[in-house]
């Protein structure tokens, strides 16, 4: 076992002694005979001259002190250097005097830790508790200096009573009710701050209780004092620093503020926080600034840190984390050169993981589990039957082996390392710092704690069902606000270009900053899925745009879960989701609003059924028939429309359903949900403004609607037509109508009922501009009107229009008489053959000066595409008699 601390270059020791010895001697420091004739303190003052450069250096830069440090207690020194340099702050003013003495105190602190530990004099306990003290002590004056100040400027009201022109000291009274809190973190809240530690902080205000008075907003307040606060702390001048300070705990660190509001953060812990982010608040705890503020925060999020049911798949994010810091310091093999203490197998983090996740999975249900520090929380554990007493013994001996190793390695140089070195010198001189004799004597003690705790830990995974060699290990890492690089190769390897930007696609997901990604069981699921997600991508066309889409997907989501346990159950949807979102833009905009949507897949006809017209109705009919309301009936009407509309879009994907047949299907159900709609809105009408005595109304199809060629984004053109034989007719409602009002009334709430957007989003944009006289006519016209105008007034390519026109819903007697307007029309026995070729000549050359390209692949207006053959098709139609339109679906 480790002894009194040992020179490990004794003759500089033995020079730099010397040099001591003068220079108290120069300074007529009388009692420095106490110290030189003292084989115990020589031996101490030799084994730091001969092991830390760092210590040495604070001895001859202050001999005095060093020389009262030796023959004083520490405790009263601590005393001395609070009266000295501490106590005098809190009436400062002026930033500088405020920044030296901090980091004066903090030297002296330094040596009095390092004094006292070296001697034996202070437990681990108090060597620990005496930093994190400090820490405090320098938040809390800082802070408090920073809150004065804001309040001398007129950013903050001050406390009612106190008035800052007569106040000599900005005690703890300023900041008592000012809602600006500093939570310490890890070792810092937990009292365990090793030597060279920095400080990890969140940094917090309460809306509701500060008391802002400035011209901005207090974000711009509260984040300029954060930035301060940090300089304060850690901005090295000719005196040194104080603390190094990490303000990455804060809630999602790399979209966030350096300080931030109450309610945003209990926001986000409460619905998107990660379970490492409640190990990490387990050790929280107010530690400067409105201290009471702080306790009612981690009261408020309790519920977050300790749930009430048993975590196991705590455990596993637990386990990932220890992964993520193995390959990230490139950790194998538990060796002594190189070996790290703290992140490495078996070392300090395993034995507080040890301890958290007993924590994170009983502490709800057990109170007496929810202690901060280490060492009292696997005591807690023992007490709690969670841990035997032989394992106990184990992991307490270690950890303070190990925190003291800590320390003798960051006292060397003052460095904040916890790395044994590789070079053989330099693992010597560790060892006589540690206070071993012989360097196989320091190996074989390092390495067999290192070993009985990796034992340990290893042993409580594979008790909690886990395993360093389970599944977990194919899942990809993404730690916060940095590149894993294995993950990054990973990416790579499947052929993506943009890999950085993929990386932060998928952080993003596990990070929680979508609302499908928002629970821990979401993106549990989503974590183990990337490794499909990415193989199913790098197959598609274009896997950086594809997976740039799925992103796109997740972002529009409204939850997650039932999506990625589907997509779990059922992996080669995958494949089907990289098609959609590499070739259907379309199509994945509507799985976003309804991923839901999926469900049908599965059914075994998906990819080859193209339902008829009568199956389509009696699905509708089924459906509507759970309508509470008017409301209902337009929700489930999208929905089953989309339902529809989405399994013929992923067969045209899939290559399964030709052309013709799907213009056909998608006509099909057009029809179906446009009938049923007239009737349910002619239903609705009719409560407020009755009906009209033997009048009837139709829709007339026009375009590809007519010609039954609909595609998925195919908006519907549709002219409206009314029938009655007493034109002076009013509606027998309550609100009764006059003819032309009621069906104009009544066209616009069709339309409505069709293009409203609601929670399922619209069935079908409508384009009324093929009526008579376009936009400005009627929204309906009578029957008279309709044949008076085709025949009078209609231009040739209106005719041309009306070759595809056919009733699809309304009053079957106006059907009748409008096919047979419309073939009196088209059979007009008067058509001149040059003329028409000139019209249709004429059209074609506007058309192309408006939209005309020579991009082949722009299909519908380049030369020979779509639109001529529609033409051509169009005159053959309009020149022919009264069998024109029956030929038009076959030409």
């Amino acid at each position: 076992m480790p002894g009194f601390p040992l020179p490990y270059d004794p003759q500089a020791a033995e020079t730099k002694l010397s040099d001591y010895k003068q220079i108290c001697l120069d300074r007529g420091l009388t009692d420095c005979a106490a110290i030189f004739n003292s084989e115990e303190k020589i031996s101490l003052l030799k084994a730091i001259f001969g092991n830390s450069p760092y210590l040495s250096s604070l001895i001859l830069r202050m001999p005095d002190f060093a020389l009262n440090l030796f023959l004083t207690p520490p405790e009263k020194t601590l005393d001395a250097i609070k009266a000295e340099f501490l106590d005098p702050l809190p009436g400062v003013t002026e930033l500088s005097v405020l920044m030296k003495n901090l980091r004066l105190a903090k030297a002296q602190v330094a040596l009095v830790t390092a004094y006292a530990d070296l001697a034996g004099l202070w437990p681990l306990e108090k060597v620990t508790e005496t930093l994190s003290t400090f820490a405090e002590q320098a938040l809390s004056l800082a802070t408090a200096h920073l809150v004065r100040a804001a309040m001398l400027k007129g950013d903050l009201a001050p406390p009612d009573g106190i008035d800052l022109d007569d106040e000599t000291r900005a005690d703890e009274n300023l900041v008592r009710e000012c809602g600006f809190t500093i939570l310490g973190m890890g070792k810092l809240g937990g009292r365990e701050l090793n030597y060279s530690s920095d400080i990890d902080l969140i940094v917090l205000f309460d809306q509701d209780v500060i008391r802002y008075t400035g011209r901005k907003t207090p974000n711009d307040l509260f984040i300029r004092m954060t930035q301060s606060l940090v300089r304060i702390m850690q901005e090295r001048t000719a005196d040194g620093y104080v603390f190094r300070t990490d303000l990455r705990l804060r809630p999602d660190p790399g979209a966030t503020p350096v300080a931030i509001s109450m309610a945003a953060a209990e926001a986000y812990y409460q619905s998107v926080g990660l379970n490492w982010e409640r190990a990490a608040m387990i050790k929280a705890r107010p530690v400067a600034g409105d201290l009471q503020a702080g306790y009612d925060f981690l009261q408020r999020i309790r519920g977050f840190v300790w749930r009430k049911h048993l975590d196991f798949a705590a455990i596993e994010d637990i386990q990932a984390i220890k992964k993520l810091i193995h390959k990230h310091h490139k950790h194998g093999d538990i060796l002594l050169a190189g070996q790290d203490i703290k992140l490495g197998p078996g070392g300090i983090r395993e034995i507080e993981f040890y301890a958290q996740i007993h924590q994170l999975i009983s502490g709800g249900r057990e109170p007496t589990l929810r202690v901060a520090p280490t060492r009292p929380a696997l005591q807690a554990l023992v007490e709690a039957g969670h841990l035997s007493a032989e394992d106990n013994e184990v992991l307490q001996q270690a950890y303070v082996y190990f925190r003291q190793l800590e320390h003798r390695l960051q006292m060397i140089n003052d460095d904040q390392t916890h790395m044994i070195p590789e070079r053989e010198a330099d693992i010597r001189r560790i060892a006589c710092f540690m206070g071993f004799e012989e360097l196989n004597e320091f190996e074989q003690v390092t390495l067999g704690h290192l070993r009985q705790v990796h034992t340990l830990f290893v042993d409580l995974l594979k008790d909690s069902r886990q395993s360093e060699n389970e599944a977990g290990d194919n899942l990809l890492s993404f730690p916060p606000d940095e590149y894993h690089p294995d993950t990054l190769q990973v990416i790579e390897n499947y052929g993506f270009q943009d890999v950085k930007g993929c990386y932060e696609m998928m952080q993003n997901w596990l990070l929680g900053r979508y609302r499908a990604c928002r629970t821990d069981r979401a993106r549990s699921i989503l974590h183990r899925l990337i490794p499909n997600i990415l193989e199913a991508f790098a197959n598609s066309a274009d896997p950086d745009g594809s997976l740039r889409k799925f992103n796109d997907f997740l972002a529009k989501l409204p939850s997650g879960v039932q999506l990625f346990s589907f997509i779990k159950a059922h992996p080669w949807l995958l494949e089907l989701l990289a098609e959609i979102m590499g070739m259907a833009p379309s199509l994945a905009e509507l799985l976003a609003r309804r991923p839901l949507l999926l469900d049908a897949v599965l059914n075994a006809d998906f990819f080859d059924s193209q339902p008829d017209s009568h199956a389509l109705e009696n699905s509708l009919d089924e459906q509507l028939g759970t309508a509470r309301d008017f409301q209902d009936v337009l929700d489930i009407a999208r929905k089953w429309a989309n339902e529809q509309k989405f399994q013929i879009g992923v067969q045209i994907l899939r290559n399964t359903i030709g052309v013709t047949e799907a213009g056909e299907a998608l006509t099909r159900i057009a029809e179906v949900v446009i009938a049923r709609m007239l009737e349910e809105t002619s239903k609705e009408f009719a409560r407020k403004h009755g009906v009209i005595k033997d009048a009837s109304f139709a829709v007339l199809a026009m375009g590809k609607m007519g010609g039954r060629e609909l595609t998925t984004t195919s908006d519907l053109d549709m002219v409206f037509i009314y029938d009655c034989p007493d034109p002076g007719a009013f509606s027998d409602g309550k609100k009764s109508l006059s003819l032309n009002h009621y069906y104009a009334r009544f066209s616009q709430n069709f339309i409505n009922a069709i293009t409203a957007m609601t929670a399922e989003g619209t069935l079908y944009e409508i384009d009324m501009r093929l009526r008579p006289s376009g936009n400005a006519g009627p929204i309906a016209v009578t029957l008279e009107t309709f044949e008076e105008y085709q025949e009078s007034k209609a231009w040739t390519w209106e005719h041309m229009a009306l070759s595809r026109a056919r009733v699809i819903a309304g009053s079957a007697n106006l059907k009748v008489k409008i096919d047979k307007a419309i073939t009196r029309i088209l059979s007009h026995k008067n058509r001149e053959q040059d003329n028409l070729l000139f019209e249709v000549a004429k059209m074609r050359n506007r058309l192309r000066e408006e939209f005309g390209t020579d991009n082949i692949w722009a299909i519908k207006h380049t030369r020979g595409a779509w639109s001529t053959l529609s033409l051509f098709a169009s005159i053959f139609c309009s020149n022919m008699r009264r069998t024109s339109r029956i030929f038009w679906p076959y030409i």
